[in-house]
């Protein structure tokens, strides 16, 4: 059977590399931005995860389940960016994301920074 991470990590890898295409198309990518998408990809797949979890009577996510996000997120920006990024962009990246989720505002506010991407 496959890993939670294994199949995760197409779909990420597929949102973080659109994302950042975007955002490169648009304004230019930088590592702030880079890093920024890297949050709210992670934030919006936790969520996508979350409500899948609680429709199939799962509950929250479980440890597994982010840390499959998160290693996917950073095996990305590892083979993406090869030797850009160092483990505090990776601190980084988490502290954000978890900042995100946890706030009561989360789905507004991920909504918003994807709708801004698209303008």
């Amino acid at each position: 059977m496959e890993s939670i991470k294994s199949q995760m990590k197409m779909p990420i890898s597929l949102d973080l590399h659109l994302t950042i295409s975007k955002i490169s198309e648009k304004d230019g990518i930088d590592k702030d931005s880079a890093l920024e998408a890297g949050s709210f990809v992670a934030a919006q797949f936790m969520r996508s995860v979350l409500k899948t979890n609680f429709e199939n009577g799962k509950g929250p996510l479980s440890k597994e389940e982010i840390n499959a996000v998160f290693e996917n997120v950073a095996e990305f920006y590892s083979e993406s960016f090869k030797g850009q990024f160092s483990q505090p962009d990776f601190d980084t990246i988490v502290q954000k994301t978890m900042q995100i989720t946890m706030s009561p505002d989360s789905e507004k506010i991920i909504s918003e920074y994807f709708a801004n991407i698209l303008k």
